[in-house]
């Protein structure tokens, strides 16, 4: 029978894992909303951000009470600080999706200058992250982890893929210029996410091996 110190934990776990299904949500409904000119779709990204920070609030609340009421120690207070970390990149994640997502309202359901096909796969790249670094906190699977971080590269490449691209569209005929910039912060808000990612593969490891590799500690 699960002590009240470990229900406890595993509430929260299940409440921050329920919130990477959403942040999941957003990035793929922003972009889709993006790519089919789908203003209501991208309404609902938006309104749906409150439930993202709601959860935020809620997962803070509890990491912090069990912190100080509970004192973890060893493995137990690793994965309070890596679901309190997290929980803040999951939240951000879910604000530069509803930026996306007020991106194709600002384009006012109008196609975009051309077929979208880098910041699809961009926010395809992503979600499986998302998806691949809450395995392996689930899983305890360090190696998962580090393939998660590894393909943080492949959004960055792709980001500069869109920016060349663009760039090149805004010298060639100065009408595309707001949209493009426009394109370009989507891909700019995607590769942040990436980022967001990172951060939560490389707090899952030190879950795991109890090793901090931010920052180029561990190579």
């Amino acid at each position: 029978m699960a002590t009240h110190f470990e229900q406890e934990l595993e509430n929260v776990t299940i409440k921050v894992f329920k919130m990477a299904d959403l942040a999941i949500e957003a990035v793929t409904k922003s972009v889709e909303a993006l790519k089919t000119s789908d203003m209501n779709l991208a309404k609902k990204v938006i309104e749906q951000d409150t439930a993202l920070d709601t959860l935020e609030k809620e997962i803070d609340e509890e990491c912090i009470r069990i912190l100080v009421t509970r004192q973890p120690a060893a493995v137990f207070l690793r994965l309070v600080l890596v679901i309190l970390k997290s929980n803040t990149d999951l939240e951000r994640i879910g604000d530069l999706s509803s930026n996306i997502a007020k991106e194709c309202i600002r384009l006012s359901g109008k196609p975009t200058m051309k077929a979208l096909v880098d910041i699809p796969r961009m926010a395809s790249i992503a979600v499986e992250m998302i998806k691949d670094a809450f395995a392996a906190i689930s899983e305890k699977d360090a190696d998962r982890a580090r393939e998660v971080i590894k393909r943080d590269d492949e959004i960055d490449e792709l980001n500069l893929q869109v920016y060349r691209e663009l760039f090149s569209y805004m010298i060639e005929n100065p009408y595309t210029v707001s949209q493009a910039l426009g394109l370009i912060m989507v891909a700019k808000s995607l590769e942040r996410i990436g980022d967001h990612v990172t951060n939560i593969a490389e707090r899952s490891i030190y879950y795991i091996e109890g090793k901090d590799i931010r920052h180029g500690a561990e190579q």
